[in-house]
């Protein structure tokens, strides 16, 4: 046996597993985190290393005792990282981390030990666990852009692991290691006792696999792979779609916060740095009119998530005894939601409270509002926070998410998140907050209690260097102080324009350490970020007797034309000020138009300069990439465009025709194929009958390829081994008697000419004891003749002769192999 080509064989199956192994690694780490990168890293070197120095070159092996103390140790560092992140850190990302790098880590061990049929074996194994793992945790595009690829290289490396597992049933030693220096002495020895020209012979009775098995690159194998590959990839694909994903519930709510379903209960300064300072996305939010079509608005929006109340103070009235930091915002709120639709919005309200609310949006249109649609798409890590554009309604569709709205605090939240670990959560509301293409600063509320009045003028009081500044800046200003609106309309202008004041993210130590963080910012610093600049403006208008509060939410300025929707990332997370105002307070101010009936308002003020000038809606950079994630996953991984009431069959699912009948069908088939209602309404038959229905597709391909390739493609069919060659096919005769001294492990080289490897035949079957001599003698010459001389055909003589002669051959053989 060619010993360098099951070499050669063998280092291409290590590479394929190797790549495999990358793969794999890399889409565990996009779906588990970034802090899971390292595995994608830490295999890459280790397969590299093991490809070169023990494949290869040979100079380094892993031994079998020592790698059992590795793959321990391996083991025992990814179940104490997964103990130390469930039980000490609590973090998801570091517990699916600790799962990943259980099947990692082995795998590295592996590939740093000599490969044989047991370490192939281990390695396909891990692979396919940590593939599991990968469908388990992803749910990005990138699963699917690789998807091809891997399994690709797993039919590949399938027939590669058939091929050597045959070889080493044949020939148990290609696996026995020798040493090197052995190795070399005994072929030394061998050449100074036999010769270095020693003539070999033409045949060898030996059995020789033949170049098919041992070969790594055969077209006949390539395409028969086909069928197979297809196969893989439709397995590959369903299993990616029904099964559900484990999800990553800890990666913070907005503003970086750590949080449960609704609000965050403390906002630091440093959580809000940090936020700004990560390009990670968070959702898509889509702007539509009521008729369906996508609205382009002209300034970007705010998104508002949270409120807080309570600023740096420890406080009584607080939970238990939790305190408060300086530079901290906690929130005292507790909701009081009215429900907004969902699943259960009929039976619990009727049909009057539907038309309470869109007597009340027919009110607010009256005053000139313009009430758009409006949905956000949440990743799975940010599903825990519910965004809103207030004043909003119950959309026009009913949708899987019961909804909750305050209408004071302006917030909103669901009831439940029955929703699928690692699924992503999509909602709509109506919202009548926009006004002109733009989005109003003046929203209607309830009058605020006693109480949450007195709460919204706390906490600044003893704030005496910051009540210093604010009376300079009224000072300054030729304003009527008696006039609240004007003088907040003059604290946004002053820390937004006035150029006193930059916009950083690189915060520097307070100047005065006795003074809060926002007072040394007002006073001696002058250079933050947002929350800096809200909380700068919610302390000068509590100073000033105007209640108000702070808001956090995103304001994304990215918009993808080809979706029709921004892109909100965590950069964009912002804060700015809300204050309370009575209509008699506005009556006179720039604000008049926006104005209802209404008698209370909360009004937007944002104090925050823009970092590089006037904020502008742009273009989003690679917005293709991104508008075919959305579609990967709404189509494949979510489902939501297939089984959502509002999905693509919407406008033929609506008529009462047989297109609209065959749309529900379709529409209940995916729906019931992803529940698993539909093996569980048919049993075991619906498997049995999806699997019978591919094994067909896959035998009559197999059987039209051997029908019709010959056909269509001669050569192609002649390299597939479906047709013989022409010699085969000419003299029949003479091919049958080639395979049958086969058999006894005769075999014609290439170099071999018919005649001399009759005379070599001859001698094995001689030194068997049986003579053949008359009638492989007989088939040669009359191959020759046929062959290569003028006559092309047998007479009928010849044909009877040829068939008694094939016969003596045979019986030779088999007492041959008998003896």
């Amino acid at each position: 046996m060619d010993l360098t080509r099951v070499k050669n064989l063998r280092l291409l199956l290590t590479a394929h597993f190797a790549v495999i192994s990358w793969l794999a690694a890399l889409l565990v780490a996009s779906g588990a985190g970034e802090s899971s990168l390292l595995l994608p890293v830490l295999i890459f070197f280790c397969t590299l290393v093991a490809f070169v120095f023990v494949d290869l070159t040979e100079r380094f092996e892993l031994k079998s005792f020592v790698a059992a103390i590795a793959m321990t140790l391996a083991t025992g560092a990814a179940i104490g990282q997964y103990a130390y992140c469930l039980f000490v850190n609590e973090s998801e990302p570091g517990r699916l981390m600790a799962v990943a790098g259980l099947l990692v880590y082995p795998e590295a061990v592996l590939f740093l030990q000599r490969k044989n049929l047991r370490i192939f074996e281990q390695l396909a194994i891990f692979l396919l666990l940590e593939m599991i793992v990968a469908a388990l945790v992803n749910t990005n595009i990138l699963f699917g852009l690789l998807l091809a690829p891997i399994m690709l290289l797993w039919v590949s490396a399938l027939f590669l692991f058939s091929r050597y597992s045959t070889l080493v049933k044949i020939d148990p030693s290609i696996e026995v290691q020798h040493p090197r220096l052995a190795e070399i002495l005994f072929k030394r020895m061998v050449k100074s006792v036999l010769g270095e020209n020693k003539k070999q012979p033409l045949v060898t009775s030996t059995f020789n696999a033949s170049t098919d098995v041992q070969s790594s690159r055969t077209m006949r194998r390539s395409l028969q792979s086909i069928p197979i590959g297809v196969g893989a990839l439709v397995f590959a694909s369903l299993f990616f779609y029904l099964v559900p994903r484990l999800g990553n519930n800890n990666y913070g709510g907005a503003m970086g916060v750590q949080s449960a379903i609704g609000l965050p209960e403390r906002m630091t300064f440093g959580n809000v740095a940090k936020m700004l300072e990560n390009p990670a996305p968070v959702m898509r939010v889509t702007f539509q009119n009521e008729s369906g079509s996508p609205v382009q608005l002209q300034t970007p929006p705010y998104l508002r998530a949270s409120l807080f109340d309570y600023y740096g103070r420890s406080s009584n009235s607080m939970q238990g005894s939790s305190r408060v930091s300086k530079g901290e915002w906690y929130s005292t709120y507790s909701l009081t939601p009215t429900k907004l639709g969902g699943k259960r919005y009929a039976p619990g309200r009727s049909n009057a409270a539907r038309e309470s609310e869109q007597k009340e949006l027919q009110r607010l249109r009256s005053h000139g509002r313009d009430a758009l649609e409006v949905q956000f798409e949440l990743r799975p890590e940010f599903k825990e926070v519910m965004f809103t554009v207030p004043p909003i309604f119950a959309p026009r569709q009913k949708q899987e998410l019961d909804l909750s709205y305050d209408r004071q605090l302006m917030l909103l939240q669901p009831d439940s998140l029955n929703q699928e670990q690692g699924k992503a959560v999509s909602y709509k509301v109506l919202s009548a907050g926009f006004q002109k293409g733009g989005q109003t600063a003046v929203t209607p509320t309830l009058e605020p209690s006693d109480g949450t009045i007195i709460r919204l003028l706390a906490n600044f009081r003893d704030f005496r260097q910051a009540d210093i500044f604010r009376q300079e800046i009224l000072d300054k200003s030729n304003i009527d102080q008696n006039s609240k609106i004007r003088i907040a309309r003059e604290f946004e202008r002053y820390l937004a324009f006035s150029g006193e004041f930059s916009y950083t993210l690189d915060l520097r130590a307070p100047t005065d350490s006795d003074l809060d963080p926002v007072e040394d910012f007002m006073i001696n610093q002058r250079a933050g970020h947002c929350q800096y600049f809200a909380t700068a403006m919610v302390c000068l208008l509590r100073q000033s007797g105007i209640p108000s509060r702070l808001v956090i939410g995103y304001r994304p300025s990215e918009f993808n034309t080809l979706g029709n929707y921004f892109t909100v990332r965590q950069k964009d997370a912002h804060a700015w000020v809300e204050a309370y105002f009575t209509r008699e307070q506005l009556a006179n101010s720039i604000y008049r138009d926006q104005l209802t009936d209404d008698e209370h308002y909360w009004v937007r003020f944002d104090p925050t300069p823009p970092p590089d000038g006037e904020l502008s809606i742009r273009e989003q950079d690679g917005q293709a990439i991104d508008f075919a994630e959305k579609l990967w996953q709404e189509y494949v991984v979510e489902g939501q465009n297939l089984a959502a009431d509002s999905g693509i069959y919407d406008p033929v699912s609506d008529s009462d025709s047989q297109y609209g009948e065959m749309a529900r069908q379709i529409r209940d088939f995916i729906q019931n194929l992803r529940s698993g209602n539909l093996f569980s309404k048919f049993g075991f038959a619906w498997p049995i009958a999806i699997l019978t229905m591919i094994v067909g597709c896959i035998a009559l391909l197999i059987w039209q390829a051997f029908v019709f390739l010959p056909k269509i493609a001669p050569r192609w069919a002649l390299r597939l081994g479906i047709v013989k060659n022409e010699m085969d096919l000419e003299h029949p005769f003479y091919s049958k008697c080639l395979k049958v001294l086969t058999r006894l492990g005769i075999q014609r080289s290439q170099s071999s000419t018919p005649a001399e490897f009759t005379d070599s035949a001859k001698e094995v079957l001689e030194e068997k004891g049986q003579s053949v001599e008359g009638s492989v003698d007989f088939l040669t010459s009359l191959y020759y003749r046929l062959r290569f001389g003028k006559q092309e055909t047998m007479t009928s003589t010849e044909q009877s002769e040829v068939g008694s002669q094939l016969s003596r051959v045979e019986k030779a053989v088999e007492q041959a192999r008998k003896s």
